[in-house]
Formats: structure tokens, sequence, C-alpha cells
């Protein structure tokens, strides 16, 4: 028989065991509760992930020596990653010469409004960034002049000088709109900030005018009865995959849209389309649909007109999805490709275009042109200066001579307004963007200091002057024929030397998205810790973690 151990071996072992299990370093310590605050910010988990019983299991037994920290010191972590990081996104925003914001409101499952704002800029290397810089609640009602409090306290909260703010991306609510035009009232604060619409906002109320014609309207609601049919009923569910089997069609589900969002509408008629004739097929089969529903197909009409609306709004997707994209400059392509899509999209030449389709671009073309103002947009606009200083559509070929000409002098303003204020240090600057100026020198004073400055200028200063002025480098560029490799911004890294005043106001205008998308896409992140499983979350515990969340990795 085998000898058993003995009682004191067994509680040597034991007592080793333990030992060796305490053994973790204040180092290790740190790097794992470091590790739970990333887990907790980048999966956007509620602060009281900690206590869970699952948890602590997961973390015995991946550490049985570490003691996991209670919820207030889990808090207190995420409390100073927020500060650290919130430390490095400031000293970023330092470094930039210029930034846009976009800012939105939406509500959570508890109806608690919250309104996000996110900063966008160019860095030295001619890198797009952006990052979350809070989520507020909305305590009190929805103004504009609310608004413009809450966007002012998030720029002072990042010490943002007045001169660096460019404009304000957002929806076109009118809270909104009065927000921008508030904003303009404080110069001292915002210097020459522009208020700009949300192009895919703006362009889905086009849409949506357009959609309203009697005959479109009917369509896409008998569209939308035919697909709620098949998702109401297994057994037509069932022979729709049996058809498609038989006709050798891609197996594909039918797709019901959401009334508020048009693309979805395109998406369901599209894909209705691609499965007509199994639908038809399970509609005129008497063993599986029954006679009183066989009147949902549509008509040959309703099909054609179908087909048509399909073909008008699938570039107006892919324009969206442009104007959309976060990572990449869109706002100077916004009103180029508006043109563009007048002119050979919605063109009315097409002899054999149905009433409803003629009417229905006509109403686009006309919506487009009010909303964006393109008829008489100012020269001074973001919208055509950053297509001015964007290669691709620096000819402006869009506009007329004598607008196009006053856009390009507004330019080389601009840039000459931009390259003497980044010579101008610290308070002075602000002064130059909007706030008050210092006292002028008395006249004898200011005419002995011309007279110096005269007498002292020598012939080389004044040619490298004339030379280097923002109008000879805007007449330089418009000639140059170098080409756009990977977008506007691979072109200025390589040619900001060639157009050094030019290059700043680049910076500036190039930097503002056409879209809030930005601020709505924190609604999905956002949205998980804020819902009625997580009432007891505080509002500042929300900003910290979607800040944590939405800029960890970006610094």
């Amino acid at each position: 028989m085998a000898s058993q151990p003995s009682t004191s071996s067994t509680d040597k072992t034991t007592q080793q065991s333990l030992h060796f299990q305490k053994a973790i370093t204040e180092k290790r310590k740190k790097e794992i509760t470091d590790a739970i605050v990333e887990f907790i910010a980048l999966d956007m988990r509620p602060i009281n992930v900690v206590e869970g019983e699952g948890f602590k299991q997961l973390m015995k037994k991946m550490e049985p020596g570490y003691v996991l920290p209670k919820r207030s010191s889990i808090s207190q972590a995420l409390s100073l990653k927020y500060s650290d990081l919130q430390d490095q996104v400031s000293a970023l925003i330092e470094n930039s010469s210029a930034l846009s914001l976009t800012t939105d409101i939406w509500t959570s499952l508890n109806m608690e409004a919250y309104m996000s704002v996110t900063c966008h800029f160019i860095n030295q290397e001619w890198e797009l960034c952006n990052f979350v810089l809070a989520t507020k609640a909305m305590e009190v009602s929805h103004t504009g002049v609310h608004i413009a409090q809450l966007l002012g306290e998030v720029a002072e909260s990042f010490a943002i000088p007045n001169y660096k703010r460019v404009a304000v991306v957002h929806d076109n609510a009118s809270n909104m709109k009065l927000s921008t035009e508030t904003l303009k009232k404080e110069p001292e604060k915002w210097g020459n900030v522009q208020g700009v619409f949300c192009s895919g906002h703006t362009l889905q109320l086009c849409i949506n005018s357009a959609l309203k014609q009697d005959r479109i309207r009917r369509t896409i609601s008998a569209a939308r009865n035919l697909v709620g049919h098949f998702k109401k009923s297994a057994k037509a569910t069932i022979a729709l995959k049996d058809k498609q089997k038989q006709q050798n069609v891609v197996e594909h589900s039918l797709t019901q849209d959401i009334a508020t969002r048009w693309n979805s509408t395109c998406e369901m008629l599209d894909r209705l389309l691609e499965q007509r004739w199994p639908v038809t097929a399970v509609l005129s089969d008497p063993s599986i649909t029954k006679k009183g529903d066989r009147t949902l197909d549509l008509s040959t009409e309703q099909w054609k007109l179908a087909q048509d609306l399909v073909e008008v709004l699938r570039p107006l997707i892919t324009l969206t999805e442009v104007l959309s994209q976060e990572e990449h400059v869109s706002l100077s392509s916004a009103v180029p490709m508006l043109f563009n899509l007048k002119k050979r999209h919605l063109s009315l030449e097409e002899e054999d275009e149905t009433p409803a389709i003629r009417e229905m671009k006509k109403t686009l073309i006309t919506e487009i042109d009010n909303r964006w103002q393109l008829l008489t947009m100012e020269p001074k606009s973001i919208y055509l200066l950053s297509s001015a200083l964007d290669q691709r559509f620096k000819h402006l070929k869009f506009l007329q001579n004598d607008m196009r000409n006053l856009v390009y002098t507004e330019v080389v303003h601009l840039a000459e307004h931009l390259h003497q204020q980044q010579a101008v240090p610290g308070e002075e600057k602000e002064q130059a963007a909007g706030g008050e100026e210092e006292p002028e020198a008395p006249p004898h004073k200011k005419r002995r200091q011309q007279e110096i400055s005269m007498l002292m200028q020598s012939d080389e200063e004044e040619e490298e002057h004339n030379e280097s002025s923002a109008a000879k480098e805007m007449e330089q560029y418009l000639k140059d024929t170098t080409k756009v490799q990977s977008g506007p911004l691979t072109w200025w890294k390589q040619n900001s030397d060639r157009y050094p005043k030019l290059a700043f106001a680049a910076k500036y205008c190039l930097c503002v998205p056409a879209t809030s998308t930005p601020s709505e896409r924190i609604f999905s992140k956002a949205g998980y810790i804020v819902n009625k499983t997580r009432s007891s979350l505080l509002p500042e515990n929300v900003n910290k973690l979607v800040f944590l969340a939405h800029n960890m990795k970006k610094v």
C-alpha cells in the first residue's frame, strides 16, 4: 500500500501554495488594474462590472494572487486615465493650427439627453485627426443659446483659442442653427467661426421632399406591404427560398425599410427587384398564398418605377458615404459633387423617363439649390474655400468667372491673415481673430516707427516679401499641374514648402468634415452604457467612458 502524505506535509504544501499565490509584484498589480480600466473603457462597460460574480471568478483564475479593487478604486483609476488622456489630447490640439467641431444631441433609453462634441484638425504630418471632446448632459431645455454655451464650455476646457475655431458642423434643426448664429456674435471667443449644416442630413431632407410625390409614395408603400407579408409569414419565407433555388436566384432575404431612413428604402426596393421573380412565383402559387394576398404583388408600372427610383437614389447613397468619411477630407468635395450630381445625374434630358421620375429630379435640383444655397453662396463660404484648396477641384469650373475670382481673392486674404497670426504670439493672436485690440500708438510714434522700418528695409527683404506673397503663391498654385496621388492632404504634405502661406489656409479649410456623422457615431457606443440596467451611471462617468473609448487608441 502506498504511503499517505503526513498532515504536516499537506499543510506545508498548502502554505507554500498560498505563499506562491500572494507573490505578485506591485508592478504586476498596476498592470492588471490598468488592463481592467482599459477593458471597461474600450468596451464601454459599466464600472460595477468588477462587482459581478463571473468577473471575480475570471480574475481569480487568471491571477489568484491579485486582489480585485473595489468599485470606488476602479472609478478613481478611470478618472486618472481620463485626466491623463485629456492632457494628451489637449497637447495635440495645442500643436494644431486650426480645428473644427461637430455636435449633435441624442437621447438615451432612459430619456436622458446628451450633447456630443468632436474636434477635427490636420497635424504637422498632414494627417487628419479627430477626437471626441465631450458628451455633456443636457439638463435644461435644448435652446440654441444653451447649446452655444455648452460648446463654449467644451472649447474652454481644452483651451482652444478663438483664432483656431474654424467651423461647427451640425444638423438642420432650428436650435442648432441658432447656436452657431449665437457663436458668431461672440468674435472675442469664437473668432470667424462658421456654421456648417450636416451634408448627410441636408441631403436626407432633399430626398424626403422628392419622395413625397403621390405615385412614388404609393409605390414605396406597396413595396413595404409586400416585404411585410414575407416578414410575417414563415410559410411564404420558406417558399421564397425554394423558388430562389428553382430559379437559380441568389438566396437573399427581403429587406424591410425604416421610414425615417431614405437609404434603407432604396435598399428595400433594390433587394425586392433582385428577388422579383421568386417573389412573384410565391404570390401566384395558390398552394402557398391566399387569394386575398395575391394582390400584394406590384403592378408592372410600379415595378418600373421602383427600378427607376433605385437608379436615381443609388448615386445619392454613394455621395452620402463619400461625404461621411471620417478619416478623409470631405467638405471640399461637397459642392463640386453636388454640381456634378445636378449636371450629370439629375439631367432632365432623358426622353424615356416617366413623369414621376422627371418630377422627382426637378424637386431634388430645387431642394439642393435652396438648402445649400448653391446659387447664392458667398465667396468666403468654407465650402468654396476648401474646394479651392483641394487640388482636385481648385479650378472651380462649376462657378462663373467672376465668382471664381472672388473665391481666389478670399483664399489669398485668408492665407495672409493666417500667416500673420502665426507670427503674432499669445494674446495678440486672439485679438487678431476678433478680440479687443491694443490701443494704437500715438501718431508721432507710429510715424516714426514706419520711417525707421522704411530706412532699415533691404532690397532682399522687399524681394522676398513680394515673391512669397499669398497672391503670388495662388497664381503658381493654379498653374501647378502636379497630380494628386492619394488625396489632398498627401498633395499638401509634398508641396507645402512651395506654397507656405497657402498651406496655412489649407490646414484651416480642409479640417472641416462635411457631416456631423462623427458626433452621431457616438450614439451607438454611448447608448450601450446609458440604458435601463445602468440608470445609476452619473453623467460625468458617461462623459469619461465615451471619451476614453473613442480616444484611447488614437494617441
